[in-house]
């Protein structure tokens, strides 16, 4: 079956929903044509010049990231005479796709730091800093009896109906609905200048915002009616928190020295590790933030952690942890989020079995930690 950068975009954006990115992030399709053929995706961390090479080695029709290719770069031109400019034509020249799922996927479950929580292996894991709050809707529609189960199934199916470990959440009541047939129309119940009354369910329930344009499609769909009577309404309460960072508790208590060699061999760090604070310290709870998220520290202590794991992390804010008295593992930008790639080419190598896609999926071999220690 043929598969285009439409469909890898929309498998990711189902994984990792845009509406999850911070507002500064520059995630999505970077390069590329959304009706192109992909027959081969490269998974990698960054899209650099190294693994541009290794897709074109490969015959890659596209490159999936986590870094977007355009972060904090404002393009005014595209030359090559700069980096940037020479990446951009060198992935249009071989029709290579770019495609992004940055702080979307550091947020969404299952993202790099769910991964990173799950190979530590922490339990009681949760949120460490809320970002976002999904909007719901409540959606009523009017059915007549005969269609009540296929219309309620239809709209939980596309993403109705969803409250906690429960879905096809509904309620009905029943009453008589009214319409007049006006000329030109064929009303399934009735007749044309005929003023009809019959018996109709009033079925609702309530759905994430973003998902009420498919569920109003998908009653259509198999509604029996010509014209379909729905309402749509605001409602106060919010949908499923999601939120960056996570935080949660090893099964027993280890030192802070075992600890790192855990993580060191876990993440397959090799002598760059950088540590803060009393090797002999017991650990219980960890937080952490994969990528750069040093400015969640003070949160993950407020909420009981004794360990604090992030990339990136400076002098002075290594001063200010040990005075709150909290250790700190800098286990790398790169370290700490490598560890999805391997993860997105297990999913959509899976997806493209499940839908009979013709799609091969490859990690990248390309080795992109800029540091490397004496």
């Amino acid at each position: 079956m043929l598969v285009t950068v439409k469909d890898i975009v929309t498998f990711m954006e189902g994984i990792a929903p845009p509406s999850l990115a911070e507002n500064w992030d520059n995630t999505g399709l970077a390069v590329g044509d959304y009706e192109h053929p992909v027959k081969k995706v490269l998974v990698a961390l960054d899209v650099i010049d190294a693994v541009i090479e290794e897709a074109v080695e490969i015959g890659a029709d596209m490159i999936l990231t986590h870094h977007p290719m355009l972060l904090f770069q404002k393009i005014n031109s595209i030359t090559k005479n700069d980096t940037l400019g020479r990446r951009i034509y060198k992935l249009i020249e071989n029709e290579i796709a770019a495609l992004s799922s940055h702080t979307n996927l550091d947020v969404a479950q299952g993202g790099t730091n769910d991964v990173l929580a799950k190979i530590i292996g922490l339990t009681n894991v949760e949120i460490l800093e809320e970002t976002y709050k999904e909007e719901l809707r409540k959606i009523v529609v009017y059915v007549p009896h005969t269609h009540l189960d296929t219309v309620r199934d239809a709209m939980c199916k596309a993403g109705a109906g969803h409250i906690g470990g429960y879905s096809h959440c509904t309620f009905q009541t029943q009453g008589e609905g009214t319409f007049f047939p006006l000329k030109g129309t064929t009303p399934y119940i009735g007749k044309e200048g005929v003023l009809e009354k019959t018996p109709e369910c009033r079925l609702e329930t309530i759905a994430p915002f973003n998902k009420v344009d498919g569920i109003i499609e998908a009653i259509k769909a198999v509604h029996p009616y010509e014209e379909v009577a729905y309402d749509i309404y605001i409602v106060e309460q919010k949908g499923k928190k999601e939120g960056i960072g996570r935080i949660g508790d090893l099964e027993k208590p280890m030192l802070f020295s075992e600890v790192a060699k855990l993580l060191k061999e876990k993440l397959n760090v090799q002598d760059i590790l950088r540590l803060v604070g009393n090797p002999n310290q017991e650990i219980r709870r960890i937080g952490l933030c994969t990528g750069s998220g040093v400015e969640f520290m003070a949160s993950a202590k407020k909420q009981g952690a004794d360990l604090y794991l992030t990339g990136d992390l400076k002098f002075h804010e290594a001063q200010k942890a040990l005075e709150m008295g909290l250790c700190v593992g800098d286990i790398t930008h790169y370290a700490s989020e490598v560890i999805i790639v391997p993860v997105l080419q297990k999913a959509l190598q899976q997806e493209a079995k499940e839908k009979g896609w013709t799609l091969e999926v490859v990690c990248s071999k390309v080795n992109g930690q800029t540091f490397w220690t004496i």
